[in-house]
């Protein structure tokens, strides 16, 4: 924040106006909230205001017991919303906390009142000072001195937070969070463009490949530039993420747009199924295990055999398959087949997928029946643990993919990001 720029002066008032005056002349705030006791109240209009060339808009906070540092601090936080409320200032407005006046409760007070606030904490010093140096500073003695805000010392909380958001695949919370930070002057660019590559992360959790691609390219290079070398591992695993992610992006449009296969986009679609198992959202991951299944039969039958499952010519499918399994009405006059249907006709047509799914077809049919009747497809039972567990480790051998194979998003450890 540049102290130059009007602002918002939040100040104690003790017994001498004289530092409170300083101040103010000193920032040219636009406007000013004076924090008083019952007995340093009285010297705002007497003292203080009229020796104001020019005054700035004022309010007056009286603090209810100015030696208890816990209603100080309630008072001042509510005193504040209420200027800003009155003055009709956003919450973000740029503030300069002056702790120089008052008890020395107040003065803490105030620090612990303002220091999440985008704000520059300001003190009147000087070399002359009364009793022997240890009293107050003599007038015309004045220096203001600009002190960083302790919440920069403080912010490991806030950056555990922030990491354990991050390892918890809570990107959104993971981004806030790393916004705060770089906001309030921890090495700002690095937090930034890490507040950036979360919600790269938190896109690419959500499907959203071509914009989290995208960002992918403008924060990475950013947060490498700001970080010191003893993060170079987990650079290299998020390069290794960004390829991964531009690969399964460039599959799935080369699935939509020309009928390719699309192996990494299905071992994406896998990872998510486990990053939501690993958080406990059994319904989720087994509902884009389903989809990993429907999907495999969908790219197999339209890549391998130019059939589209979702819209069958009946002339084209195998009478003997027609016989013995009703179809659905499609569009057109098209037929559609559901998941399992779909490997029936694979097998009919001697895909080896299909075959594949006719030996585990009984134990695929009781996992999909939990399935079928959890809360996030046609009943009202959630899923169990053992179930998700049992259906993952089926796909992975029905479909024959490994689970080291399948991308990680890296854990953030807060000890390497302070």
């Amino acid at each position: 924040m540049s102290i130059a720029e009007p602002a918002l002066l939040v100040c104690t008032v003790g017994g001498s106006p004289a530092p409170v005056l300083y101040g103010i002349k000193a920032h040219r705030p636009g406007h000013v909230l004076f924090v008083c006791s019952k007995g340093s109240a009285a010297s705002v209009e007497e003292q203080i205001l009229p020796a104001l060339e020019a005054r700035p808009a004022w309010r007056l906070l009286l603090l209810s017991d100015e030696q208890d540092l816990l209603t100080c601090v309630t008072d001042i936080r509510a005193g504040l919303a209420g200027a800003l409320e009155a003055w009709n200032l956003p919450r973000e407005t740029a503030l300069l906390g002056d702790f120089t006046g008052g008890t020395k409760v107040m003065s803490a007070a105030l620090v612990m009142a303002l220091m999440e606030s985008d704000v520059q904490f300001t003190y009147t010093g000087g070399g002359q000072r009364s009793k022997n140096g240890l009293g107050a500073v003599q007038d015309g003695e004045e220096r203001t001195l600009f002190l960083a805000n302790p919440w920069q010392a403080l912010s490991f909380v806030h950056i555990q937070q922030m990491a354990d958001a991050f390892s918890g695949c809570q990107f959104q919370e993971a981004e806030r969070l790393a916004q705060i930070i770089a906001s309030h002057g921890v090495r700002p660019v690095f937090f930034s463009a890490l507040a950036l590559l979360s919600r790269a992360y938190g896109l690419w959790d959500g499907f959203c490949y071509a914009e989290a691609a995208e960002l992918f390219d403008k924060a990475l290079p950013l947060l490498e530039n700001a970080a010191p070398a003893s993060l170079k591992p987990l650079f290299e695993q998020m390069r290794s993420n960004g390829f991964a992610l531009k690969t399964a992006e460039s599959e799935l449009r080369g699935f939509l747009n020309r009928q390719q296969p699309c192996p990494a986009y299905l071992r994406d679609v896998l990872a998510n199924a486990l990053r939501r198992r690993e958080q406990g959202r059994y319904d989720d991951a087994v509902a884009r295990l389903y989809s990993v299944l429907e999907k495999a039969a969908k790219i197999a039958l339209l890549c391998d055999c130019g059939l589209d499952s979702s819209a069958l010519a009946p002339e084209r499918i195998p009478p003997q398959f027609l016989e013995a399994t009703p179809l659905l009405p499609g569009r057109d006059g098209t037929l559609y087949v559901p998941l399992f249907k779909a490997y029936q006709l694979l097998a009919c047509l001697n895909h080896p997928l299909g075959l594949c799914f006719m030996e585990h077809q009984e134990t695929l049919d009781s996992l999909l029946r939990a399935r079928n009747f959890s809360l996030l497809a046609h009943g009202f039972e959630p899923v169990t643990e053992e179930t998700c567990a049992r259906l993952q480790r089926l796909v992975f051998t029905f479909l024959n993919i490994r689970e080291q194979d399948i991308v990680r998003f890296p854990a953030l450890s807060a000890s390497v990001l302070k």
